[in-house]
């Protein structure tokens, strides 16, 4: 945690704001147990909510195995909620690593490699291709990313590598109030498609229309719906398809249904799975 005191600042910050916040560690920072738990400690009393510990091979690399579990142990006993997000594309692998946290009552997450950034140079057995255009909802693109430079992203994904001109790139704190910023994006039906539809809805708006045969190249494979999303997201000519077919009635009801489908089905789903999880007891 090199930022250590900037984090605990903007948690109080948040915390006199009214949000929740959440603290997402490979735990490379963690070392003794007397340290540790002061640091914890102190990130609780100013608000954290939950701690989301990333491991997996990619972080094994460069840190032991003591260190992610004295993480979870220390935030659970400072009363946090805790997450632990395996990055892997097999089942095997999530479960070893799952498995390293056994007895404590943490709730699991998974997610398999994006070829984006730095994962973009790993040999190609890393991630498992699939090769139609991927369906599936996005559940972080209503989740905002704010860099140092101002620049407020869509979500902590694919937006970071979005052209300028992107949907996804919400706007610049250095520019206008992050309210105004926020209270748009919550406003933009765009989002909102990939949100309930994923960028798959994007895809199945743009297919049969003149921009989308003229400019949406499907890929050879793709590597989540992240790549789909950059395709479409990327490209201002199918951004402007996008957003005069959303206008059609048929694609307001799909958003509607979309928004209910994930209001009272998706999400008390989710919610009730990381109940299950954090009401597990540990084993004797």
């Amino acid at each position: 945690m090199l930022y250590y005191r900037d984090i605990l600042e903007l948690v109080s910050q948040a915390r006199g704001l009214g949000l929740k916040t959440s603290l997402v560690s490979g735990a490379g920072w963690v070392r003794g147990e007397s340290s540790t738990r002061a640091r914890i400690k102190a990130l609780a009393g100013a608000g954290l909510n939950h701690v989301c510990i990333s491991w997996d091979q990619y972080h094994e690399e460069f840190s032991a195995r003591e260190r992610p579990l004295l993480l979870a142990r220390l935030a659970l006993e400072a009363g946090l909620e805790v997450a632990v997000r395996v990055v892997a594309i097999s089942d095997a692998q999530k479960e070893a690593y799952h498995a390293m946290f056994d007895g404590l009552p943490v709730y699991l997450q998974a997610q398999t490699p994006i070829m984006l950034g730095r994962a973009a140079s790993l040999p190609a057995q890393h991630f498992a291709f699939r090769d139609e255009p991927p369906d599936g909802v996005c559940a972080v693109i209503l989740s905002p990313t704010i860099e140092a430079d101002g620049t407020v992203y869509a979500c902590c994904g694919p937006s970071y590598y979005a052209s300028h001109s992107s949907p996804l790139r919400l706007g610049n704190t250095l520019e206008e109030p992050l309210e105004d910023i926020l209270a748009r994006s919550r406003q933009d039906p765009f989002l909102e498609m990939i949100h309930v539809a994923g960028p798959y809805g994007l895809y199945k708006l743009l297919k049969d229309l003149p921009a989308g045969e003229a400019c949406l190249k499907t890929r050879p494979a793709y590597s989540s719906i992240c790549d789909l999303c950059l395709d479409v997201t990327n490209d201002p000519k199918l951004v402007t398809a996008v957003r005069e077919r959303i206008a059609d009635i048929d694609a307001q009801r799909l958003r509607v249904a979309g928004r209910l489908w994930m209001k009272n089905k998706l999400l008390p789903e989710l919610k009730k799975r990381r109940t299950i999880m954090k009401e597990m007891e540990p084993e004797a």
